[in-house]
């Protein structure tokens, strides 16, 4: 229940995004207007991006393996991670060896993808498509790119794309008015929509892909994924731990 849910601190950064794309008192709704000039702006630029590589006027590269892309609209964790793993699982389940693709942060998204699936091949690099040729070359029989959705200099067979039911609320403007990265018109680009919560009741992740589906969604494939804890391991020995002794824990993940 309610009372059982983890707390968590967010970060100052983390805060004042919450503040600016979420609240609704008049502060926050004044400052979203200020910064509107700068999200059409940001928005118009994604659009003629997107229609630039739909003319061919700037070049997408095409790997020589079927390509799976994963990616969302928003910024911040959607699940990206975790469905690319689970596509990839399930082609090495059938037989293929994987090539995941990442950008590459400097977080842990390559160790959980290399640490869960040995018998993948992980490459990070900024140039996403040498980073996928690489793949390729090692020996990847299907790509499978992770946070890809905005990345058209790379083709795809498939594109999957996560919704959050927890963001969804928020303010529909692009960045930096919004935690849009790009119109909700670009969805149609998906082949898939995956609706992912966390701590939103599955209530609210249904009435999304409800709405999804009655509003003339850019895809009639709506899937829902809820996020939950499977199990925690201790990084220093690998050891697994039992969830219930973090409860009123103080722990850095």
């Amino acid at each position: 229940g309610p009372g059982s849910m983890p707390r968590h601190r967010l970060t100052p950064a983390s805060a004042a995004a919450r503040w600016l794309w979420s609240a609704h008192s008049a502060a926050a709704r004044v400052t979203r207007a200020s910064l509107s000039p700068a999200a059409i702006a940001y928005a118009t630029y994604t659009r003629l991006r997107a229609r630039a590589y739909r003319r061919g006027w700037l070049r997408s590269h095409t790997l020589p393996v079927p390509t799976l892309a994963v990616g969302n609209l928003t910024v911040g964790g959607t699940g990206k991670t975790p469905i690319a793993s689970w596509m990839a699982a399930e082609c090495i389940r059938r037989g293929v060896v994987p090539g995941i693709v990442l950008r590459g942060y400097g977080g842990d998204e390559a160790a959980v993808h290399a640490e869960r699936l040995p018998g993948a091949v992980v490459v990070e690099g900024r140039d996403r498509p040498v980073a996928a040729r690489r793949a390729v070359s090692l020996g990847a029989g299907v790509g499978v790119l992770d946070d890809a959705f905005q990345r058209l200099d790379l083709g795809r067979d498939l594109n999957v794309l996560l919704v959050s039911a927890e963001s969804i609320r928020a303010s529909r403007h692009t960045l930096p008015a919004g935690p849009w990265r790009e119109p909700w018109e670009a969805a149609r680009r998906a082949d898939l929509v995956v609706v992912t919560r966390k701590r939103a009741p599955a209530s609210l992740a249904a009435g999304v892909a409800a709405g999804l589906t009655g509003g003339g969604s850019p895809s009639h494939q709506i899937a829902i994924a809820h996020w939950r804890i499977g199990h925690v391991t201790a990084r220093l020995g690998n050891r697994p731990l039992d969830a219930g002794r973090l409860r009123n824990a103080r722990v850095r993940a």
